[in-house]
């Protein structure tokens, strides 16, 4: 992967917020053009199915199937309802990203009654404790999520978030962490997220943690119970703008789906 930077090298922080520089940016990810570019075959088909239809729940799934067979991959952003990465990110990959192989299901706003009342949690709480492992999700729209998980059988899984601070460095906190199940490529995707993190922003580099997948959390049961590869993603508001933690999003995103067989660099189409 060819080296970039997400962040434009030479910035000054001056202890305030990073400002956006990947609008302006002449360095797009590779992986990141070649997801918003189609290959040489046919564009994908997109269609789109509604997860709880006729209830204050209901929200859209988009599902782009590639012009060649390949693995299934689910990411879902708005799991939390003010964690714009995610939320923003979905949406882009819904209405302009061409996977090479498989299918690749997105839901951009996952708990859509938090999203629109810009809060963490939706009517009945945090969307992300209602999925025990080996147990009935608890609550009406964990139920619908996961029939539709269920029902698309995924062999990967990617719960995008945001964090206030950064894991290991703030106590409560857990930004610019990969975690994932046993058999994910997190040590990987840090790498390829830690390339674009310039030199002078050395608390913000990634970090890769195996999950023990015993909490309640989509991915945790995306894993244990379907035997997908499962990760959550958490970018950072610690000094970053919103289009900086969504470029991250974009970077590990784009990775991921190179990683998962879905997308291939421009070079090699």
């Amino acid at each position: 992967m060819r080296r970039r930077r997400i962040l434009a090298a030479g910035g000054v922080l001056a202890g305030t917020v990073v400002t956006s520089v990947a609008s302006r940016s002449p360095d797009e990810h590779d992986l990141v053009s070649a997801a918003r570019h189609p290959g040489s075959g046919d564009e994908p088909e997109t269609n789109t199915e509604s997860i709880l239809p006729n209830t204050d729940h209901e929200t859209t799934l988009y599902e782009i199937d590639a012009p060649r067979d390949g693995p299934t991959a689910m990411i879902f952003g708005g799991v939390h309802g003010d964690e714009y990465n995610g939320i923003d990110v979905g949406h882009e990959i819904a209405e302009g990203w061409y996977p090479d192989a498989g299918t690749l299901a997105v839901v951009p706003e996952t708990d859509r009654v938090a999203v629109e009342n810009d809060e963490r949690e939706g009517i009945d709480g945090d969307l992300n404790r209602h999925f025990p492992v080996d147990g009935d999700p608890e609550s009406e729209l964990a139920r619908g999520v996961w029939e539709a998980v269920e029902r698309h059988d995924p062999d990967v899984v990617l719960d995008l978030h945001r964090s206030l601070g950064i894991y290991g460095v703030h106590r409560q906190y857990v930004g610019q962490a990969i975690f994932h199940s046993s058999d994910a490529r997190g040590d990987e995707l840090a790498a390829a997220l830690n390339d674009a993190v310039p030199w002078y922003l050395p608390m913000h580099r990634f970090v890769a943690r195996e999950s023990h997948l015993s909490g309640p959390l989509l991915f945790h049961k995306a894993a244990r119970e379907l035997d997908a590869v499962a990760y959550l993603f958490e970018t950072t508001s610690f000094l970053f703008d919103r289009e900086t933690k969504n470029e991250m999003t974009r970077v590990m995103t784009a990775a991921l789906l190179e990683r998962h067989g879905l997308l291939e660099a421009e070079g090699k189409r």
